[in-house]
């Protein structure tokens, strides 16, 4: 997390839209420290204070998004990426806080790991981050030890990168009931390991074509109904992470309804391509779980509009061109977007497929209240200045040279995308400026 201790200088954000205010009214918008200090009608000349003034222009101001789901693979695989890329990369595409899952030796099964982990990636990074606690059988015992330091625990229920997949009921249910304990979240990568064995077995021959039926929507379906049986059993709080079927969603939905604490998230891939555009794209595509049909594609956009769905975040996840130019059944599964991750989801406005206000809900205000900060997601007073400007009728092409991220391969290569970051603050600081 930035320091904002020396910011003393105000910084007066002038001639602003608030898109989820009426779209037509002008704001001046004032920040002092680490705070929104004032938020007030625009009018000539700005406010009646000393302060260092950014020209708006009637661009949109936006909450910073708050990315629940990033791999970063430090320590461990920084030739991959590490905190300092991953972070600008992150500030670039309108990230002001992020939350990392380690998928790579070592894991954060302990106290000591995840200090170890914080003290070296914190001072490299330019936003706010987290990290989760890893599930894994070594973990128990250990779960409530690291409760103060981290954001949630992750638990793979299927075979993903890093093979770090837990299976048996009794195990299962211990790390279940030791997050229980904490009162944290227990974050689910949702898919049945059985169910993508046999689905491999069948289908793995047929590459990217039948990737969708080597990692079947019934495994996901199926692993989200156990992980929500043995949430209700043990008293876990349980978030379903990339979504990729309306299948899931619907599961989610119908628990929620019960009174459950249940929530769930999806990604932009599972929202701008779907299994054809897989088998015509091979590896760059490959990911886990796989992309769906465009059926599940509509079913979760509409999960995000209707609120069944309650995050958007990217599952950035990073590897090196020449992994991915492996032939599909040897290539690695992941695709990253901290670069792009905000005009992924504002092109989907521009497109008419969600509104500007189910946007910035699902980006922001939605992940800050699943994680409970209570001064993040929103461009209020008093709230931390994790801001956003934005021009929302700015248009530019995706080419991943250009990207901080070390990972340059990317799926939405020569896609025109709108809705750009000119600046990025975090906790008052400027971290982007474009």
């Amino acid at each position: 997390m930035p320091d904002a201790s020396t910011a003393v200088t105000p910084l007066a954000l002038l001639d602003v839209v608030l898109p989820e205010r009426d779209p037509s009214e002008r704001w001046d918008v004032v920040v002092e420290g680490k705070s929104v200090v004032e938020v007030a009608p625009a009018r000539d000349g700005g406010p009646d204070r000393d302060a260092e003034r950014v020209e708006g222009r009637g661009h949109w101001l936006l909450p910073g998004f708050i990315d629940d789901h990033v791999h970063l693979r430090e320590p461990g695989l920084e030739h991959k990426e590490g905190y300092a890329t991953g972070t600008r990369a992150a500030a670039a595409g309108g990230i002001t806080t992020l939350l990392e899952i380690q998928n790579n030796q070592p894991l954060m099964t302990s106290r000591h790991a995840v200090e170890q982990k914080l003290d070296q990636v914190r001072p490299k990074s330019v936003v706010n981050v987290g990290v989760y606690g890893s599930l894994v059988p070594e973990t128990i015992g250990h779960v409530g030890e690291m409760s103060d330091l981290v954001a949630g625990y992750k638990l793979f229920l299927g075979p993903s990168t890093g093979g770090i997949d837990v299976s048996g009921e009794d195990r299962l249910r211990r790390l279940f009931s030791e997050v229980a304990e904490t009162g944290h979240w227990l974050f689910v990568h949702a898919e049945d390991g059985p169910t993508i064995a046999a689905g491999i077995r069948e289908h793995g021959a047929a590459g990217a074509a039948a990737w969708h039926l080597a990692r079947s929507a019934d495994a996901e379906i199926i692993a989200t109904r156990n992980a929500l049986a043995l949430g209700e059993e043990c008293g876990t709080r349980v978030h379903i992470f990339h979504m990729s079927t309306g299948g899931a969603t619907a599961l989610v939905a119908e628990a929620r309804a019960a009174g459950r604490p249940v929530t769930g998230g999806t990604c932009p891939h599972y929202l701008y391509f779907t299994h054809e555009d897989t088998a015509r794209m091979g590896s760059v595509l490959r990911v886990n779980p796989s992309i769906k049909t465009a059926e599940d594609r509509d079913a979760l956009l509409e999960g995000l509009r209707t609120g069944d769905i309650d995050c958007l975040s990217s599952d950035h996840a990073p590897h090196t061109a020449e992994e991915k130019a492996r032939p599909f059944a040897e290539a690695p599964s992941g695709i990253p977007c901290l670069d792009i991750f905000m005009p992924l989801c504002l092109t989907l406005v521009e497109r008419g497929l969600l509104d500007i206000g189910t946007v910035i809900a699902r980006g922001a205000a939605t992940p800050a209240a699943v994680h409970g900060f209570r001064s993040k997601g929103r461009v209020q007073e008093g709230f931390d200045a994790d801001l956003v400007l934005v021009d929302p009728t700015s248009r530019k092409v995706v080419r991943g040279a250009e990207h901080h991220s070390k990972a340059k391969l990317t799926p939405y290569e020569g896609m025109e995308l709108t809705g750009w970051p000119r600046l990025t603050l975090v906790m008052g600081q400027v971290v982007h400026t474009a």
